[in-house]
């Protein structure tokens, strides 16, 4: 099956039955595969929803089992710091430890009662920036986690809330500290002292690729949104890696075509004094010099190579 993937396991199967006409109700399909033996009851009763339809899934089934999410994040500290703030505020909720081989952390996950939902959203929206505020937003539980080990590193409180959209996507994870330390968190979370710049992006989705790449060996990359700009950042040690992984590992792509090649050379200046390396590849015949002179850059330069050339 594939696209699908196994969602609880069952001794019953009106258990499973029962969450399959929950899922169904709410449109999300569903299959039960009873692998249990008729004569000796080996085996199991497992109910399947297709991948994209998981994390909906599995608040519906908490629903259901009284119990709603509300927060969850890979750290253990900031999920217990929250689960304590609303307990101060009388709402009593649990901290669930999910554990998964398909990640390398734990994800820590906080329940309160269904008939609870309401008292802390009004608890979120009125009574929390009394004493907490948040010192920055990101789009990558990743990214958070980096800056949250800095906030624990430096001694600083810190916990975080996740914005999700109606079909339950990440839309953001904002980070919150205590209005105490929201100077002092804010300057460290900016200035990030021992960490280097490798790179600048126009856009935020090519500084996300790199800092795929960089994570996959090994490399925390912290990407930094400064003006128009999105800057990528690794730990002083691991400079000379890093620069040396995007750049080798980098797509390059024909920003534009020139007949001459004193005007492409000219280009190549331009983009250079534009902190943007290219290269020039020469299709030309040596002899008879037919063909063209192609310009090339790293792929998520392109867009802006393009801007300043026009200006040519």
């Amino acid at each position: 099956m594939k696209d699908w993937i196994k969602l609880e396991s069952f001794d019953r199967l009106h258990q499973a039955e029962l969450r399959k006409n929950i899922l169904e109700e709410n449109n999300i399909p569903s299959v039960i595969i009873n692998e249990k033996d008729s004569l000796f009851l080996f085996g199991e009763i497992e109910l399947f929803v297709r991948k994209a339809d998981e994390a909906k899934a599995k608040e519906l089934i908490d629903e259901f089992r009284g119990l709603s999410k509300i927060n969850s994040f890979v750290g253990k500290k900031q999920m217990e710091l929250f689960r304590d703030i609303l307990y101060k505020n009388e709402i009593h909720s649990i901290l669930k430890k999910k554990e998964d081989s398909k990640f390398i952390l734990d994800n820590y996950e906080v329940y309160v009662n269904n008939n609870e939902i309401e008292r802390v959203a009004d608890f979120l929206q009125h009574k929390l920036s009394d004493d907490w505020q948040i010192v920055k937003s990101f789009h990558r539980v990743r990214q958070t986690k980096y800056n949250t080990d800095l906030l624990d590193e430096a001694g600083i409180d810190n916990f975080i809330i996740k914005r999700k959209d109606t079909a339950y996507h990440l839309q953001k994870v904002d980070v919150y500290v205590n209005k105490n330390d929201f100077e002092k968190a804010e300057k460290l979370l900016n200035e990030l002292n021992g960490w280097i710049k490798v790179r600048d992006y126009s856009e935020r989705h090519w500084a996300d690729l790199d800092e795929d790449l960089l994570n996959e060996n090994n490399i925390k990359g912290i990407i930094l949104k400064d003006g128009n700009k999105y800057n990528l950042l690794v730990e002083a040690n691991n400079e000379e890696k890093a620069i040396d992984l995007i750049n080798t590992k980098k797509d390059w792509v024909v920003v534009k075509e020139f007949s001459s090649l004193e005007n492409a050379n000219f280009a190549e200046q331009v983009l250079l004094k534009n902190g943007i390396n290219s290269v020039i590849v020469n299709e030309k015949d040596s002899l008879f010099l037919i063909g063209k002179l192609e310009l090339y850059v790293e792929v998520d330069k392109k867009e802006q190579a393009e801007e300043i050339l026009k200006q040519l």
